[in-house]
């Protein structure tokens, strides 16, 4: 079986894709076949203001959301990035979303319960009765 033969069978992949990897291969080893870093956009913030607004963050006991990370990022520099690509670089520093959790699910008495149920119902029963 030729590299034509290989590339289109088993790896479902072009011809010229194979050769490329095979040139690859034969240049520089197993090493050629890893990617490459890419030169990609420039950052448009220095890398020392990113690394001060990251300390910043880390210093935080209460945890960020990513829309007051962005705001900040832009008080600092000057630079509005997408709420999206503030998610990358949260992840890319090690943190997690902030998400809220579930404490005081079944903390209330049988009692209490009903007491909401009831005071719920006469509430939503007067605003429907409100709009008619």
């Amino acid at each position: 079986m030729d590299i034509e033969e290989v590339a289109r069978d088993e790896l479902h992949r072009s011809r010229a894709w194979a050769y490329k990897w095979m040139k690859r291969y034969n240049a520089h080893g197993l090493d050629g076949l890893k990617d490459q870093p890419r030169s990609g956009r420039p950052t448009e913030v220095p890398e020392q203001v990113m690394l001060r607004i990251r300390k910043e963050l880390s210093e935080s006991q209460s945890g960020w959301q990513a829309k007051q990370v962005m705001d900040m990022i832009y008080q600092k520099t000057g630079v509005r990035y997408h709420e999206v690509h503030v998610y990358r670089l949260l992840h890319k520093w090690g943190f997690s979303p902030k998400v809220p959790q579930k404490r005081f699910v079944n903390t209330a008495s049988e009692e209490e319960k009903e007491a909401f149920k009831k005071t719920y119902r006469k509430r939503s029963r007067k605003s429907r009765k409100g709009s008619q």
